[in-house]
């Protein structure tokens, strides 16, 4: 399921790469993300709808610790797991893309070793604090689905609130599995394996899970399933 989710965000993120490869140089740069963010949720709406296991998401798994329906090695293994299975279908789909020619041309080879490059030269800070307000996004669009029943309300309810990460830039560790990867697929000399970890991954990864995976769920779990019990105490009374 891992592996699965890896791919989906990966053909997204070519989507992305394809409507801004030029936009950018004759258009307004803000219209030009537009676009591209318009087209990226498709791959979180195909991990929702035909079945995928995203880290980003799963961080929400941490709720189940708190609330004591999973302990804390179950939910550790889930995250290494997903991460795992994440990073392989981001780097297969990454081989298929340029065995396949996706990146033959030169915009969309410079473009995706443009957006590379940039993300392996983030601080480390910039990096975390970026992963954590990608991930404050990204796991409350997969949580506000919930509320919908049929297949329509759960793609709008999701469409928005990743197409406005994907809009901001925010640092969404699978997305930048798929487009580093690429980028040092396509440039090898440009990006150094040490720089996708240590200034990227890493950092990313833990922006993602203070969000998602602590900030989110704990803060919800205090407004909502902590008092639970006390505000059923004082109706009954």
């Amino acid at each position: 399921m891992g592996i699965m989710a890896g791919i989906f965000i990966g053909l997204a993120f070519i989507a992305y790469i394809t409507v801004t490869q030029t936009l950018g140089t004759n258009v307004d740069p803000g219209l030009s993300k537009l676009l591209g963010a318009a087209v990226f949720p498709v791959g979180i709406m195909l991990v929702l709808f035909v079945g995928g296991s995203l880290f980003t998401g799963n961080n929400l798994a941490f709720l189940a610790f708190i609330t004591g329906d999973s302990s804390f090695k179950d939910v550790m293994r889930n995250w290494l797991m997903v991460w795992i299975g994440n990073f392989v279908g981001s780097v297969f789909i990454a081989w298929v893309a340029i065995v396949g020619g996706v990146f033959k041309s030169v915009p969309m080879a410079n473009k995706v070793v443009a957006i590379a490059e940039e993300k392996v030269h983030l601080g480390f800070s910039e990096a975390v604090a970026s992963g954590f307000l990608c991930n404050l996004i990204v796991a409350l669009a997969v949580w506000v689905t919930f509320a919908a029943t049929d297949a329509t309300g759960k793609l709008w309810l999701c469409w928005f609130p990743i197409m406005m990460f994907a809009l901001s830039g925010f640092q969404h560790v699978v997305a930048n599995m798929f487009v580093i990867t690429a980028g040092w697929m396509i440039s090898p000399s440009t990006i150094a394996i040490s720089d996708m970890v240590m200034n990227n991954y890493i950092p990313v990864t833990i922006g993602n899970i203070l969000s998602g995976g602590i900030f989110v769920p704990v803060a919800y779990y205090w407004l909502y399933l902590k008092k639970q019990p006390s505000t059923v105490a004082v109706a009954t009374n």
